[in-house]
């Protein structure tokens, strides 16, 4: 009984996810259309509440267009795969009601997170087109440059609260949150985000003047859809991970809602102020300050352990 309650509730949470990214899009319209001085989708049905639904079956409706070299098998699959490895990153959410509690939930989204760029590189080479593996070049280089410094600044949070569980998060922020006397490894952490997301400032992959749209520039119809939600999902899981660990939200109040969702509003905002960088800034950025940081921000943790063990 309790195994198929369990089911239930994952499906319920995934219809969840999915319904929430169509609605992240038509809030990304409406706020970067007010940033720009426009009102964006406003006329389909409520107001253009039910916009996301059109384009949906829009998408769902148009041509497929194959290339004429692709290796076929990859080029289909490698979408439906990238989208459900994005799902399977929901896994980790810690359901206290249900007493599901995932262990090492932690190092079980490190090995999800390894494999997205498998995914990218696939979809890329699969194309055979040399946009798409310029773009595939890119997105990998930063992709894997990013994903060391975030993993670093987990760990030294896991130091912390010597536990691989998200839940553990709760418990050792009753009284004070990590956001107020970890600020720097927040800032850090959210940056590294921002560039494992492909999100601007740091959407690379997608310069549109030499990449022309990136590495998913020949998929088209449900293909192109399962990669645009796969990389809405991460986001909000992105937001609702930022928020368990520097805020130690209980995941079955409402108010871990409103956080994901002030988290998906800055990632909008800053598409909708700052401009690109410049790559090679990107990669001085990672490998110059935000590593040696995150290096010295995890000896200082491990050595405070160290003392505390043998004192």
């Amino acid at each position: 009984m309790f195994m198929f309650i369990m089911i239930i509730n994952f499906l319920i949470l995934f219809l969840m996810v999915f319904m929430s990214v169509a609605f992240f899009t038509l809030l990304e319209r409406k706020v970067l259309g007010y940033i720009q001085l426009r009102k964006g989708p406003n006329k389909f049905l409520l107001s253009g509440i039910f916009q996301p639904m059109g384009d949906g079956l829009k998408l769902f409706f148009k041509e497929v267009n194959y290339p004429s070299n692709m290796n076929f098998f990859i080029f289909m699959f490698s979408p439906m795969l990238g989208l459900l490895i994005s799902v399977v990153f929901w896994f980790i959410y810690p359901y206290i009601g249900m007493n599901y509690i995932m262990g090492f939930g932690l190092i079980y989204m490190f090995c999800c997170s390894s494999l997205m760029v498998y995914i990218f590189l696939m979809i890329s080479w699969s194309s055979n087109s040399n946009y798409s593996v310029l773009g595939m070049i890119r997105f990998i280089s930063q992709m894997i440059s990013y994903e060391v410094s975030m993993m670093i600044i987990i760990m030294n949070l896991m130091f912390l609260i010597n536990s691989f569980n998200l839940n553990d998060f709760y418990i050792y922020q009753m009284n004070s949150k990590f956001f107020f006397f970890l600020f720097l490894m927040f800032i850090l952490l959210l940056i590294s985000f921002l560039a494992e997301m492909n999100r601007s400032p740091f959407d690379f992959s997608e310069g549109e003047s030499e990449l022309v749209s990136g590495f998913n520039i020949e998929f088209s119809s449900l293909s192109f859809i399962f990669i645009f939600m796969s990389e809405y999902m991460s986001i909000m899981f992105m937001g609702m991970l930022l928020c368990e660990m520097f805020f130690g939200l209980l995941m079955n109040k409402f108010y871990l809602n409103i956080f994901i969702l002030m988290f998906m509003f800055l990632v909008i905002w800053l598409r909708g102020f700052l401009p690109r960088f410049r790559y090679d800034k990107l990669m001085y950025l990672i490998w110059k300050l935000i590593l040696p940081l995150s290096l010295f921000l995890f000896v200082f943790n491990f050595s405070i352990k160290l003392f505390n063990l043998y004192h």
